[in-house]
């Protein structure tokens, strides 16, 4: 009996185990799981059995998806995004949790937003979807102009009307360019391009298109004080996004491209309107690229479209994500900046659609240019636009380099680009092509022109840095600096960085397991955000704030982060007025040593990467050049211990000093020193005369031709800073920007002509550079500025060159088809396996 007892509670345990694992029962019906299916809900397939409905299985998004659905729901979970919970086993077979919920931005699911909804999809089946002719107002050069896009389907002349007074009655006609683009379903359309100039701050104004001949109802535009302003930011809007994901509408049907972008453009509508009205006055709308999802990268791949056909169909449907991003009224009423998504980097649609300002025409990358690096100014913001897809270092250099030089006085400087080079998102921020390629070079960018912000997208997610600094003596090429929120940082040292996530919730994803050390603060809301920069100016100080909210809640997601700064357009505590001011320059603070003299017989220096005025009091015969590299200059010794790039050093009191070069000239041997220009060293060709002699140009800049020059000058280019030539050696152990150097007899010695079969800028009377800082590019190559004086860059070019080695590739020796695209580069095939282009 005790044995039977024992057995019936064994078998009454196994009954109750068995019926806890059966899904359908907690609805009413057992379970059948190799019955036939029947019919499907959202709760799983079922199937009969006894005249009754049974459980054949539950719901699981996966197997919709084309993967399985995990055995044990209790199992761990390897990642999480927008449609569910997934794990990964150590083969790399994928399953999906059928008890793991859909986390993407689904207008089916909301009630309260249903009446809109609904008849939202009627309008953007009837017409909103067919409209590709919709204006882009973007911003000008400055806050005073606006840069006007749009599609035609005539070549009827491009005019925006612009108003200046309520009853329309004054009003000047602004022309533009207009060029044939393409077909699009057998429709030509042209390519339009407007500029306005001449706004105020505090205005009102109205303006109106003409397109196709016909004008369009008017639209008001207003602008606001240019001390208290905002910007709104968002991350990819990814416009298209939800295709492909499943929607409570129809659970075993995922979305179509076309649903997917109809469901995304409601929601972009959403996410502005609300960033709006939230903000209330806001100056600039700035996107951080993927306007659009459709990508076509098939055209640049090893699949390729099979038909032109099949890629018209792709290349329609990236115009239609396009039209939804122009669709809100509100984005007429305010300049917009984008940047160049990776999925917006196949075609030039970007480039015909927006009309950017200070567009760098000329870049490296000429395959395909989407859209090119832009910048602008708006009130005391200076904001850099990156094409992080192509764009190469050089390219970056010289665009910021000609930012700054156009706009050097702006209180903060912006950068903004596609790709997270300090995010930490589980899909794209570990990228080869971001940690290797384009961390390094912004890195040291950003940070030695005084970026104070960077904003990217790219990775779905969100995050926010710590002030990062370039340090060239770490191995990872960085540093950080703490930053917590609610703080208030006074001229903080180091860029903040920013990664936003994606404004329409089309496409959420997660983070890396391990959080970088440059990552302050990480989180994934599912939801569709927004974020707000917030300046202001007041008592000679200016204040930038940043909060993150979300859509519909507008709850705070991240924030506040503050930064303060002095408002620059001081004197810079000279006692002569900064005349450079007027220019759009600071003065110089550090050095006074003429760089370039302009047809105004204005003196220009050269300091933080940037152009400054030289006031006339100040000149370079007392300044001691070892204070900038935290140094004295040497007192009482001119015993040469070291020589550099910077100078020659000498040691007293125990630490180094640095020697002022008493080779050169004095106001009693250099005449023109009293007029604040040096003597000319190696030119004696004279330019020009005037009441106070002979003048040459050298080294970018006016000098006094002395009459003994041409008799006393030597054929060693050393003795000008009081070394001797070699005579008996030729070994190099030191080079600089001067030559290159040996030692005899105990001292440096200069080796003639040597130096001249590498440094090409030697024959155009400059020397090179030590570092590989390009500040100017023309057509005889790349430029540096050191020691206050241009210097040639030298190429370097190595059998290491190859950047596939570094991926077990060889780069392809005669071909230059490319077959593929990807992160890294372009790729061919030679003798039958990949090769780097």
């Amino acid at each position: 009996m005790k044995y039977l007892i024992i057995i019936l509670s064994i078998l009454v345990l196994s009954i109750n185990a068995k019926s806890s694992d059966c899904w359908s029962e907690k609805y009413g019906y057992p379970c059948c799981p190799k019955s036939k299916v029947i019919t499907v809900d959202k709760h799983g397939k079922w199937g009969i059995e006894n005249g009754d409905y049974c459980g054949v299985s539950p719901y699981c998004f996966a197997e919709v998806l084309g993967y399985k659905c995990c055995e044990d729901q209790n199992g761990p979970r390897t990642s999480i995004d927008a449609d569910g919970e997934w794990y990964e086993d150590k083969y790399g077979n994928w399953c999906g949790y059928s008890n793991s919920t859909s986390r993407w931005n689904d207008r089916e699911k909301f009630d309260e937003t249903r009446k809109e909804w609904e008849a939202f999809k009627k309008k953007w089946d009837k017409e909103y979807s067919k409209d590709l002719e919709r204006l882009s107002v973007f911003v000008g050069e400055d806050e005073s102009k606006l840069n006007f896009g749009w599609y035609s389907s005539t070549k009827s002349s491009p005019v925006i009307r612009f108003y200046t007074n309520k009853d329309k009655s004054e009003y000047k006609d602004f022309t533009g360019s207009v060029e044939y683009y393409k077909k699009i379903n057998g429709k030509k359309y042209y390519s339009n391009k407007v500029t306005v100039t001449g706004l105020k701050r505090n205005k009102t104004y109205y303006y109106r298109r003409s397109l196709n001949g016909e004008w369009e109802s008017s639209v008001k535009f207003k602008t606001y004080d240019p001390d208290n302003f905002n910007f709104i930011f968002v991350g990819d809007p990814q416009i298209g996004g939800a295709s492909n994901h499943i929607s409570v509408k129809d659970l075993y049907s995922p979305l179509t491209v076309e649903e997917g972008t109809r469901n995304d453009a409601f929601n972009w509508n959403m996410t502005v309107y609300d960033s709006f009205k939230f903000s209330r006055e806001p100056s600039v709308y700035l996107s951080a690229g993927d306007q659009a999802d459709t990508d076509l990268h098939r055209a640049f791949s090893s699949d390729p479209y099979k038909s032109q056909e099949e890629y018209d169909l792709d290349d329609y449907r990236q115009e239609v994500e396009y039209s939804a991003f122009l669709l809100p009224e509100l984005l007429k009423t305010i300049p917009s900046a984008t940047a160049v998504g990776n999925h917006d980097s196949f075609t030039e649609n970007f480039r015909h659609h927006f009309n950017t300002p200070n567009s760098y025409l000329n870049p490296e990358y000429t395959d395909i240019i989407p859209g090119y690096n832009y910048f602008f100014k708006f009130n005391n913001v200076l904001v850099v636009v990156l094409e992080t897809n192509y764009g190469t270092c050089d390219d970056f250099t010289n665009v910021i380099s000609k930012a700054i030089k156009k706009y050097p006085s702006t209180d903060w400087r912006i950068a903004m680009f596609h790709h997270d080079i300090y995010g930490n998102g589980e899909y794209h921020s570990q990228d080869p092509q971001i940690t290797e390629v384009l961390r390094p070079c912004l890195t040291k960018l950003l940070y030695r022109n005084e970026f104070d912000l960077a904003i990217s997208g790219h990775d779905h997610v969100y995050s926010a840095s710590h002030f990062v600094t370039y340090d060239k003596e770490s191995e990872k090429g960085y540093a950080v600096n703490e930053i917590k929120k609610g703080n208030v940082y006074k001229n903080p040292k180091g860029t903040f960085y920013l990664t936003a996530n994606c404004s329409t919730g089309s496409k959420l994803y997660t983070f890396i397991d391990k959080k970088p050390s440059y990552i302050y603060h990480y989180k994934q809301t599912f939801s569709s955000t927004f974020g707000i920069l917030e300046f202001k100016k007041e008592s000679g100080k200016v204040r930038l704030t940043i909060n993150s909210y979300e859509v519909g809640t507008n709850k705070v997601t991240d924030g506040p982060y503050i930064f303060e700064k002095t408002a620059n357009g001081k004197s810079n505590n000279n006692s002569e007025e900064c005349w450079s001011l007027k220019d759009g320059y600071p003065c110089c603070k550090t050095t006074f040593t003429v760089i370039e003299v302009d047809e105004n017989g204005k003196k220009w220096g050269f300091e933080n990467n940037n152009w400054c005025g030289i006031n006339g009091s100040n000149t370079s015969d007392s300044q001691c050049w070892a204070t900038k590299y935290d140094y004295p200059c040497c007192k009482k010794t001119t015993e040469v211990i070291e020589k550099d790039e910077h100078g020659k050093w000498g040691f007293e009191n125990n630490d180094w000093c640095g020697i002022v070069d008493s080779n050169s000239q004095t106001k009693s041997k250099c005449w023109a020193s009293e007029f604040g220009y040096p003597c000319c060293k190696t030119t004696t060709e004279v330019i020009e005369k005037d009441e106070h002699g002979k003048w040459g140009f050298e080294n970018k800049e006016w000098c006094g031709i002395v009459d003994s020059n041409s008799e006393t000058k030597s054929k060693c280019w050393a003795s000008e800073f009081n070394y001797p030539c070699c005579k008996t050696t030729s070994k190099v152990i030191e080079v600089n920007e001067y030559g290159k150097w040996g030692i005899e007899n105990n001292d440096w010695c200069g080796i003639i002509n040597d130096n001249n079969s590498n440094c090409w800028s030697i024959d155009l009377g400059y020397p090179c550079c030590i570092e590989n800082n390009v500040v100017e590019v023309n057509e005889n190559g790349k430029w540096g500025i050191e020691n206050n004086n241009w210097c040639g860059i030298i190429e370097k070019k190595s059998s290491e060159s190859c950047w596939a080695s570094k991926l077990g590739f060889s780069c392809c020796k005669n071909t230059k088809d490319v077959v593929y695209r990807d992160s890294n580069g372009k790729w061919g095939v030679e003798n039958n396996t990949w090769c780097g282009i």
